[in-house]
């Protein structure tokens, strides 16, 4: 009996992911929340900009966006929704193809929580060089105590991605050389009583 939990093809990440953007069209809809104090104009980065869902807040806030995701499929369907009103690029978040100080400020939403630890690393390193001294990057995670963590720190999911779950001190640590700007943990109730659980960490580049 083929395992819930693996991906049809080879089981690797990057694999779930792109079957999951195959068989979701618009997995998330609306435009998402971004509270950032930046001039129009800014040059803003959306890490792991899968369909668009900040990619979309950004641009009706004036920003000079670019969207970066692994996923041909996201990226494509980003090209679709935005044209010409946006940059978008196939690539890895630890990895990314852009000089050093192209961002006045980079996003980071739902990302970090897929991520194993040297990724996490590597991440941050990119995000460093990529950013101009004073830049900001928002990071936001589902946080321990999420309805989904099933009260363990990590886990996989029925889609076969695997998510981790961070404290805000976890997140701050992770962004060490940052100054932290501000941090909070969100809760949000849902329907049947479930509350997912948030962490929204700002942090700035050292001049």
């Amino acid at each position: 009996m083929e395992d819930p939990h693996e991906c049809p093809e080879s089981g690797r990440q990057a694999d779930c992911w792109e079957k999951f953007y195959r068989d979701h069209k618009r997995p998330w809809r609306g435009m998402g929340k971004v509270d950032l104090d930046l001039e129009p104009g800014s040059r803003v980065l959306d890490i792991g900009c899968g369909n668009g869902k900040t990619t979309a807040t950004l641009i009706k806030m004036g920003m000079d966006v670019t969207g970066l995701d692994f996923s041909p499929t996201a990226i494509s369907q980003c090209i679709g929704a935005f044209g010409d009103k946006a940059k978008f690029t196939i690539a890895e978040c630890d990895h990314m193809p852009f000089p050093d100080r192209s961002f006045d400020a980079a996003i980071a939403v739902h990302i970090f929580e897929h991520l194993d630890d040297t990724q996490v690393r590597d991440t941050v390193k990119e995000i460093s060089r990529v950013l101009v001294p004073g830049g900001l990057v928002l990071v936001r995670s589902f946080a321990v105590g999420d309805a989904r963590s099933e009260g363990r720190d990590r886990n996989r999911r029925g889609n076969g991605i695997e998510y981790r779950y961070y404290t805000e001190k976890e997140m701050e640590n992770i962004f060490k050389g940052f100054e932290l700007v501000s941090s909070a943990r969100k809760d949000e109730s849902m329907r049947f009583g479930a509350v997912r659980v948030k962490t929204e960490c700002l942090f700035r580049l050292p001049e």
